[in-house]
């Protein structure tokens, strides 16, 4: 199950940056570049929290 939340973690940065530098570059719309780095951020949390595990309580 964690390889799963790193593939969506990583497929979360990735539609982070990426539309982020073909906005930039002119072969995307500002409003679709959005669209997509929103989705990404969402996946990117879904993939990454679990990846941060719980601190353990020391007695």
């Amino acid at each position: 199950m964690k390889i799963i939340y790193k593939i969506l973690a990583f497929a979360g940065l990735f539609l982070t940056l990426v539309p982020a530098w073909l906005c930039y570059s002119g072969a995307m719309t500002e409003q679709s570049m959005k669209t997509w780095v929103f989705a990404g951020t969402i996946i990117w949390f879904i993939g990454a929290t679990p990846l941060l595990g719980k601190k353990k309580e020391s007695i």
